[in-house]
């Protein structure tokens, strides 16, 4: 049996390592969250919403409490599921010349996972589920954006950084399956990029304004807004040299620039979809209704400043950076005015 240790028992971090262990997989709790740790340990972990379970025995320690793990537990792969700008110091415990070290988490942290354990222990993660946690030791699966474009819904994508498809990432897909389907991938960059322009376009929006991930795409006006930030994002990419999809269907680049701008009814049609059964919010309005230090310098903030660097512009996504960090420091109210406001910061800019 595979030893797990998930630092970051969160909404996502929570979802996939609770199936899991429902399913018999050795797993360790690692929280910084004492509230959630004490749930945990009190009356396991709940799962619910569009997926459902309940870990009744969770072996739950709070990160304060590492060296209460037992000394000879070793961790075959560690899951590192916290906020982006904890990633550095979630990922030095317990790690062993044979640990691998997986990231599910929005965005992409590889680059500060490898320096640490070395690249060729290092393997990358593609979520697409959404989920949300406003209270200790209960997780509630809620309806995603980027499976609700899908016809055969993919919840996790694995791979190597370099692309092969190896023994350990096929063994790793394994573990994965039961909190969704779960696809070994050759183009891990490509892939995270993709991701990245969904993140881009739903979690600050949904930040500003508290819209919900389905009331965010049915609104014709943040609707746009989203897609301009999400081409902005897709060039910067691409300029990298990746191989980064247009998120929506089969649909191409140019479809969602014109989208952005003129409109396409039917990729519109497509991105809206129906009312979500769940409804759920993206991380990003969470930590802001919570009051949490958001990551949008890690999301927006990166394309921002890897647009600085390839020579291309990211109007769009430097006012979305601007709108969120006036909200967290209370400059700006959540609202649609925001929208307006970031439309107003990108032509300006």
């Amino acid at each position: 049996m595979t030893s797990i240790g998930i630092i970051g028992v969160g909404a996502i971090g929570g979802s996939l390592s609770g199936f899991m262990a429902l399913e018999g997989e050795d797993v360790t709790f690692i929280d910084p969250w004492r509230e959630n740790v004490d749930a945990m340990r009190r009356s396991g972990l709940i799962l619910d919403g569009s997926v459902e379970g309940h870990v009744k025995e969770v072996a739950a320690y709070h990160t304060d409490e590492l060296s209460q793990i037992p000394k000879d537990k070793k961790f075959d792969v560690l899951i590192v599921a916290v906020k982006s700008y904890d990633t550095l110091w979630a990922t030095l415990p317990f790690i062993t010349k044979d640990t691998w070290v997986v990231s599910p988490q929005k965005g992409i942290n590889e680059l500060q996972i490898a320096p640490i354990v070395g690249a060729e222990r290092t393997l990358g993660c593609v979520t697409t589920i959404s989920a949300a946690m406003m209270e200790p030791a209960h997780i509630t699966r809620t309806d995603s954006m980027a499976q609700a474009l899908q016809t055969e819904p993919i919840c996790f994508k694995v791979g190597e950084l370099d692309g092969r498809v190896t023994e350990r990432v096929e063994r790793l897909a394994e573990p994965f399956g039961p909190a969704g389907r779960t696809v070994v991938t050759e183009d891990l960059w490509g892939e995270r990029w993709t991701k990245l322009s969904t993140n881009c376009m739903a979690n600050p929006i949904s930040a500003m304004t508290r819209l919900s991930s389905y009331d965010m795409r049915a609104d014709d006006r943040v609707r746009r807004t989203m897609f301009k930030i999400a081409v902005e994002a897709i060039r910067v990419g691409r300029a990298m040299g990746y191989h980064v999809k247009a998120p929506i269907g089969d649909f191409t680049l140019e479809d969602l620039r014109q989208a952005a701008t003129e409109g396409h009814p039917s990729l519109e049609e497509t991105f809206v979809g129906k009312p979500q059964k769940i409804p759920g919010r993206p991380s990003m309005a969470q930590d802001v209704i919570k009051g949490r230090p958001t990551e949008i310098d890690y999301l927006n903030g990166f394309v921002v400043e890897q647009g600085r660097r390839v020579g291309v512009p990211t109007p769009y996504n430097s006012a979305a950076v601007a709108v969120v960090k006036g909200i967290e420091a209370g400059e700006f109210e959540v609202g649609l005015e925001n929208i307006g406001r970031v439309e107003s910061m990108a032509r300006a800019g």
